[in-house]
């Protein structure tokens, strides 16, 4: 796998964003997308998938983590 290029959240009406800080290490952030009530919702489930950044000019043959 070469660099992370990006993160994708799978799950139903997750209020969280994954970011790439560092593409060479794959280092990431989940920053919310909204405000959040813990009175509301403690919990949040969900699962995190990284891409590569793919070959070729156009990002093509991207190559994806486990889930």
């Amino acid at each position: 796998m070469g660099e992370i290029c990006g993160f994708k959240i799978h799950g139903q009406n997750v209020p969280f964003d994954a970011v790439v800080v560092d593409k060479s290490t794959g280092e990431g952030v989940i920053r919310s997308k909204e405000k959040l009530d813990c009175e509301l919702q403690k919990d949040y489930s969900f699962t995190i998938q990284a891409y590569d950044c793919g070959k070729g000019p156009d990002g093509t043959n991207v190559k994806k983590s486990h889930k």
